[in-house]
């Protein structure tokens, strides 16, 4: 059976890219990764054709190419290695959470940490209550970008129901004075998100947090909730 040809597909990028895009793309990720210069449409384009002429059908092969992508200093060979995990998710099994986990653990960089949350969101919603415990240790984890992850996995099944709703709050709670911009930023999107849904309980959570939500929690959070619920929040932030 063929298989994808990793060295080909970054030849392709180096080709395809340039200098300047690099520059620009190192620059607004702060990374210390190397960039070829492709844009990410190029990256799915390029993953595309690779499920169309070297399709993976088992799941062991599935989590070594993804984990050989990582072996290049490049940002966009990894975002292929983690492109190609949403794409054939259904080959993972909940275990894989812990797959994914590690290699958050590489990731030093929201653009490779948040498309993670696609595959790990769908291992949830398959994996629970069982892995719930799993879920738990990476809420108080050291690393801030897998308490990050935490959060956001739980949006699409928040979207569903309010079964994990408890385990948001919880989460939530004990990150909510934190300083890191990349955890506020979460629980914002996770409220911001689950408004469009159920604004109360999101409006209940802001108030309830008020004296100490951070500002950009706050703005996302409050975003699309409706009136009046939005402008007597605002205006009760204004005087907190």
């Amino acid at each position: 059976m063929p298989e994808i040809q990793l060295d080909q597909v970054a030849h392709r990028f180096a080709l395809d890219g340039s200098l300047e895009r690099a520059a620009g793309q190192k620059a607004y990720l702060k990374s210390e990764l190397d960039f070829f210069g492709v844009s990410v449409p190029v990256v799915r384009a390029a993953l595309k054709r690779e499920m169309s002429q070297n399709p993976i059908t088992q799941r062991s092969v599935l989590l070594t190419t993804s984990l050989k992508c990582f072996e290049w200093s490049h940002f966009e060979m990894q975002l292929f290695g983690v492109l190609i995990l949403d794409k054939y998710s259904d080959l993972l099994k909940p275990q894989d959470l812990n797959f994914i986990a590690d290699l958050i653990g590489r990731c030093n960089t929201w653009a490779l940490v948040d498309p993670l949350s696609g595959p790990g969101a769908r291992l949830v919603d398959r994996g629970l209550p069982d892995i719930g415990p799993i879920l738990d240790s990476w809420s108080t984890d050291e690393n801030f970008w897998l308490r990050r992850f935490s959060l956001l996995v739980l949006m699409r099944n928040l979207r569903e129901n309010d079964s994990q709703w408890s385990r948001f709050v919880t989460y939530a709670d004990s990150m909510i004075e934190e300083k890191e911009f990349f955890v506020r930023k979460a629980i914002g999107w996770v409220l911001r998100d689950l408004s469009k849904i159920r604004p109360d309980p999101v409006a209940e959570y802001v108030r309830r947090h008020m004296p100490v939500i951070s500002g950009v929690t706050f703005r996302e959070a409050v975003k699309y909730l409706p009136e009046p619920e939005q402008s007597e929040l605002r205006a009760a932030y204004k005087v907190r």
